[in-house]
């Protein structure tokens, strides 16, 4: 019985520890916070999650290695509080989310920085 408790816990306190941006260096939300995104890994990776139904957003992000181009996160599920992952990679210094806009431009917060 007492071996049960201790595993149950274990996987717990792993799966809020994984699951929160909370904890995240820094994060953002599109406009109308339909879909957020943010940093974990020490910056080395993006998250990005839908927050209301049927939305599609995607998330911009720069990392240390080209300050030229961005990179592009997509969620396309429109599924709330599902969340996709990028792969790890140089430190992410800039950040922003956008709400897809079939056929025109899409809804995006401005860039959060840091440096």
């Amino acid at each position: 019985m007492m071996k049960k408790t201790i595993v149950g816990l274990i996987v717990a306190g792993a799966a809020l520890v994984g699951a929160s941006p909370a904890s995240a260096a820094f994060e953002s939300y599109s406009p109308s916070a339909k879909a957020g995104s943010w940093t974990q890994k020490n910056d080395t990776q993006v998250a990005a999650k839908i927050h209301s139904r049927g939305t599609k957003a995607h998330a911009d992000y720069y990392r240390t290695t080209d300050s030229s181009s961005y990179y592009t996160l997509w969620n396309k599920s429109g599924i709330v509080n599902n969340v996709t992952y990028s792969g790890a990679g140089n430190r992410v210094v800039d950040l922003r989310t956008c709400n897809w806009v079939p056929d025109n431009d899409d809804e995006c917060s401005r860039w959060e920085a840091h440096h």
